[in-house]
């Protein structure tokens, strides 16, 4: 438990040290995409469709992904310094699990510590991992394959109903992104090789566990294709694309190439040669190194197969994963071969650790991409703000990021930096009176508010002339309902909600207004002629907010 709570412990002094400026970083790209409110059938329609009903995304079959990303919004909201807080706890966790299956994959602790580091410092983790929100859902299966590999290892000398969990990992893996289907294979590879390398008085893997993860993968499969019915399949790659998928995605992860940071090259050749320096000195290590080594490498090419269709660093998450169990295998065998003379085991740790911290220069000049007023995030800011499924005041936030002198004056956290971000309206308008207005484009609108604000006044209308029903909103202010109205006619009613800073969500840092009516209206339906076929709700006017 000692040799834990270290492994522990150096994952989150690792992590805070490296990454923690990324907790002012804010949002990036497909993160104002994701980052939004949830409906109930929006969740449980991801388990039997793509995983973006808007299909503004790649359709995926990526039902808890979503599950997640609708629970961290229901907590965290807009506030982006909590959702980093929450890249950064995960990640040290994944960190930590990782350096613990590296120690007993090896049989050493020198591998669990050196595993811990090169996770937290492999160039391959900010893009795919830690500093894009987005990628949380990597993060989530990290853990899961991690902690899957775990109770294999802990089980692999048990019977059959010990192993019925690892088929309950891979279906979570699967769900949470396609690529996790190699789980098991892996697992399988790993207890054969462990088998013949290591443990020859390893039982086989339990006929009746192949039968059953060989018939849930098909089960698997055929629930992702029906889910994703109709939906274009990937075009099949030729063999030449295929094997370019392949190799790119392995000499990234493994050998950090293309070399195009500072200090890059030589962590390139610090991945490059210790595995060289450990295969040399094969005779010397033990046979759980010599598994450690040979385990990393399958890791990585296993996890790289369902990249032959398109592969993309940010990822190549579980591909990376291999590639530091490599890395900490052979530093663990280069510094044992090295046991019978002293100085020359010192000299093999000090090649560790400068190389451990040339990747951690990479990584950290790597993370500098996502600074909120840097040249990339601007750059794909431009592109968000023609996205019409974002919020208006994002939008507009955006547009205020590019200004000259924004870094000084604007904050990089929405939560802080605006009074009002609605989500659930459609674009502004103008009434024919010349009211400004927006409608609703549902039955539910959530109006997030700045903390500080007591007051704020709500200008309603429905058009019951064209609808011709009455309507009945309800008013929820960080989930007490505080007012009903029934609106019989055409004129303007305004509703003041009072605010109190204690009532604000504390991880969300903002008040939570909600809208609700029992259902919304589609004008193209209802009136004879019209070719409106928006989805509409009432009219909502210029919020008052003090």
């Amino acid at each position: 438990m000692r040799r834990v709570a270290l492994l522990a412990g150096l994952a989150v002094v690792l992590t805070a040290a490296q990454y923690a400026v990324t907790v002012r970083y804010g949002f990036h790209y497909d993160d104002y995409h994701f980052v939004r409110p949830y409906a109930t059938h929006e969740v449980l329609n991801a388990f039997h469709g793509a995983w973006d009903s808007s299909g503004i995304e790649t359709p995926y079959f990526r039902p808890l992904t979503i599950c997640l990303y609708a629970s961290r919004f229901a907590v965290l909201g807009l506030n982006s310094e909590g959702y980093h807080l929450l890249s950064l706890a995960m990640f040290a966790v994944s960190a930590a699990l990782f350096g613990l299956l590296a120690a007993n994959l090896t049989g050493t602790f020198v591998a669990g510590i050196v595993g811990v580091a090169v996770f937290v410092v492999h160039p391959g983790m900010p893009y795919s991992a830690v500093a894009w929100i987005t990628n949380q859902m990597h993060l989530a299966q990290l853990l899961v394959v991690i902690t899957a590999l775990l109770w294999w290892f802990a089980v692999r000398r048990r019977s059959m109903r010990w192993w019925i969990p690892l088929l309950l990992f891979q279906v979570i893996a699967f769900m949470i992104k396609e690529d996790g289907v190699m789980l098991i294979p892996l697992i399988v590879c790993l207890h054969t090789l462990r088998k013949v390398l290591t443990e020859p008085d390893l039982p086989h893997v339990p006929q009746l566990f192949l039968g059953s993860a060989a018939a849930l993968l098909a089960a698997l499969f055929v629930l992702r294709s029906s889910a994703l019915q109709g939906v274009p399949p990937h075009p099949v790659p030729g063999v030449d694309q295929a094997w370019a998928n392949v190799t790119r995605g392995l000499t990234g992860a493994f050998r950090l190439l293309p070399a195009k940071r500072p200090l890059q090259p030589a962590a390139s050749w610090f991945v490059t040669l210790l595995p060289v320096a450990a295969l040399l000195s094969w005779r010397r290590l033990t046979p759980g190194v010599r598994f450690g080594l040979l385990a990393g490498g399958m890791f990585g090419v296993l996890f790289v197969l369902p990249f032959v269709f398109i592969v993309k660093a940010e990822q190549l998450h579980l591909v990376t994963t291999g590639a530091c169990l490599l890395i900490a295998a052979s530093a663990a065998g280069v510094i044992e071969a090295c046991a019978r003379l002293r100085l020359a085991q010192l000299c093999a740790a000090a090649i560790v650790i400068t190389g451990l911290a040339a990747m951690g220069s990479v990584a950290r000049n790597i993370t500098r991409d996502f600074e909120p007023f840097g040249t990339i995030v601007l750059r794909t800011d431009r592109m968000v703000e023609g996205w019409a499924a974002v919020p208006v005041e994002l939008r507009e936030y955006l547009g205020a990021k590019a200004a000259p002198g924004a870094r000084d004056k604007l904050d990089a956290n929405p939560a802080r930096a605006l009074d009002i971000v609605a989500f659930g309206l459609h674009g502004r308008e103008t009434s024919p009176d010349g009211t400004p207005l927006r409608w609703m484009s549902g039955p539910i609108a959530d109006i997030f508010i700045a903390r500080d604000k007591r007051l704020v006044t709500i200008p309603l209308r429905h058009e019951i002339g064209a609808f011709r029903e009455a309507a009945h909103v309800s008013v929820f202010a960080d989930g007490r309902l505080v007012s009903q109205i029934d609106l019989t006619d055409g004129a303007w009613h305004w509703t003041s909600v009072n605010l109190k800073p204690r009532d604000a969500s504390r991880a969300g840092r903002m008040h939570r207004l909600r809208l609700h009516l029992a259902h919304a209206w589609i004008p193209a339906q209802l009136i004879p002629g019209s070719a409106d076929t928006r989805t509409l709700g009432l009219q909502v006017g210029v919020l008052d907010v003090r």
